[in-house]
């Protein structure tokens, strides 16, 4: 039972990390229905499918299609967070120095020393022989 909750709470974490959320995939069979209808009526391969949806051709796919667009909204990925699509990198060099400080601890040379365990040393149920 730890197995399958581990796996499936990883599986979770996973999906959640790229964006992908439980709505998402609830709509995985709309996109699959609406590549359907892609290759039927306009004999698109899934690759040109998702480059028409989610890709470079997205612009002109809703210039074209401007009467399916309640259809494309119903199709997973298409909310504002979607943010594994986001792919700059802004690289930005930081040059600066730490001060060096000194800092001066007075040393206190005081050094009082109990001894805590003196008691376990003294008692001894078994010793030596004191004289030879």
């Amino acid at each position: 039972m730890k197995t399958i909750f581990a796996i499936s709470f990883s599986f979770l974490i996973a999906f959640q990390s790229v964006g992908v959320g439980i709505q998402d995939i609830l709509l995985i069979e709309k996109l699959v229905q609406h590549a359907e209808y892609h290759f039927e009526n306009h004999g698109d391969d899934f690759f040109t499918f998702m480059q028409k949806h989610y890709g470079s051709l997205q612009a002109e796919h809703e210039e074209e299609q401007k009467e399916d667009k309640h259809e494309h909204e119903k199709l997973p990925f298409q909310h504002i967070s979607c943010h594994h699509v986001l792919t700059d990198v802004l690289l930005v060099s930081l040059d600066f120095e730490i001060p060096k400080v000194e800092i001066n601890i007075p040393q206190s040379h005081e050094f009082h020393y109990q001894n805590l365990y003196s008691s376990l040393e003294k008692v001894s149920i078994f010793q030596p022989p004191q004289l030879a």
